[in-house]
């Protein structure tokens, strides 16, 4: 058997760049399905008109709500195009994210936990990109629901669980490439919680359309306006009224993301409160003729939450073709006569070595203390494209490769 091994760090690359665009889309579902289960065909309208590529929620409430969306839903029709990643249920309602698998892979995901709820890590990477020229180009999802209610304590409790987020971005080398979106329950951008997501510990995170204020019953911000999308009380499956008069639906990105620097870019003027024309200050979604949905849209955003879903759009910038390079902090070998893999560090430190097909099964794991030189067998690799993952003291190297 002939093996060829590929990394993007052990040669450098000449780009010929081909652009593919995706819609990623958060939605707090209102206490989906234990509330009104029969939302379903409500739901399937506003995803169908929507058609978000990476779909994430809040408040769902079961395993059962997790499959409803996507057997009934997403995979209603003849194709099953939609995947999801598991579904922890953990302390009040739960977050979940659902995929188009003929695009996205899901490579992790994991729980942070907090003071009330659970925020959730996704951690995708684009098929597309599946080239021997091209480092795994991995994206990072956050799905935060943060403390409701516009006390002094309650802003208190936003600010931890954000503090915590931070935290975990931070102690984990999470900077680049970041979506970090949900129902973040803030009134003004000034409060410590929004102050702590924008700016904390010292990595900052950018609104895509800079619409920072005070939004609460604010009439400067109507077109940003996400909750609540009832006027009056009795709202189907219940949730808040009052009409529009709150942003706390958001998606804050990294900065990277804005200026396209790591391969990744948010399409400018694509980031859209679904629904919102501001016609709607203090008043319901569907009070008016919409002019940015048909009005049947308009009509099923207002029975299927006290929210409007959010989108953007984003780019990936996908090498096609390649020349030779180096790096300077690692260097990767496949030594074809003995069938070892070769790192070398530029420092001697701790390593732990995953080594991860494309389901992300861990085929090998093991941990290097205070090496700078590692020989790992590999014979047991059958034919395929795989993900070498080195968690190292201060930073994470992922690099593909493929045994052929």
């Amino acid at each position: 058997m002939k093996f060829f091994l590929i990394f993007f760090f052990t040669f450098s690359f000449t780009y010929y760049f081909s652009q593919d665009t995706f819609k990623i889309t958060y939605y707090n579902l209102l206490n989906f399905p234990s509330s009104q289960q029969d939302r379903v065909d409500t739901l399937k309208k506003i995803l169908d008109y929507i058609q978000p590529d990476i779909f994430v929620v809040n408040e769902l409430t079961s395993f059962n709500g997790a499959a409803l969306i996507k057997n009934n839903i997403l995979n209603s029709g003849p194709s099953n195009d939609f995947q999801s990643a598991l579904f922890f249920d953990g302390p009040d309602t739960d977050n979940l994210l659902f995929y188009n698998q003929n695009k996205f892979e899901l490579y992790s995901q994991q729980q942070i936990p907090t003071q009330l709820r659970d925020i959730s890590e996704y951690v995708l990477y684009c098929k597309n990109q599946i080239d021997l020229a091209n480092d795994t180009s991995f994206i990072f999802i956050y799905s935060i629901h943060l403390k409701a209610g516009s006390s002094s304590t309650n802003e208190e409790l936003r600010r931890q669980e954000a503090e915590t987020f931070k935290e975990f971005l931070v102690n984990n080398n999470r900077n680049q490439r970041l979506f970090v979106g949900g129902d973040f329950n803030f009134y003004y951008h000034t409060e410590p919680g929004c102050q702590e997501i924008l700016y904390g510990q010292g990595l900052d995170l950018i609104d895509p359309i800079n619409q920072m204020g005070n939004w609460h019953n604010n009439s400067s911000y109507i077109n940003v306006h996400t909750q609540s999308t009832r006027s009056a009380t009795g709202g189907y499956a219940g949730g808040a009224y009052g009409g529009m008069d709150d942003r706390f639906d958001i998606i804050f990105c990294s900065n990277d993301v804005i200026t396209g620097s790591s391969g990744l870019k948010y399409v400018v003027n694509s980031y859209v409160s679904q629904g919102q024309d501001g016609s709607y200050f203090n008043q319901s979604i569907n009070n008016v003729n919409n002019s940015q949905v048909p009005q049947d849209i308009a009509r099923a955003l207002f029975y299927m939450s006290d929210h409007l879903p959010v989108s953007l759009m984003f780019s990936i910038n996908a090498p096609v073709s390649s020349s030779q390079t180096t790096d300077k902090n690692i260097q990767l070998n496949f030594l074809k006569s003995t069938k070892q893999l070769v790192l070398n560090f530029r420092d001697v430190q701790r390593t732990k070595i995953n080594i991860y097909d494309l389901t992300g099964s861990c085929l090998y794991q093991d941990i290097f203390d205070s090496q700078n030189h590692i020989e790992i067998q590999l014979s047991f690799l059958p034919k395929g494209l795989y993900i070498v993952d080195c968690l190292l003291q201060n930073e994470r190297i992922n690099h593909k490769f493929i045994v052929e």
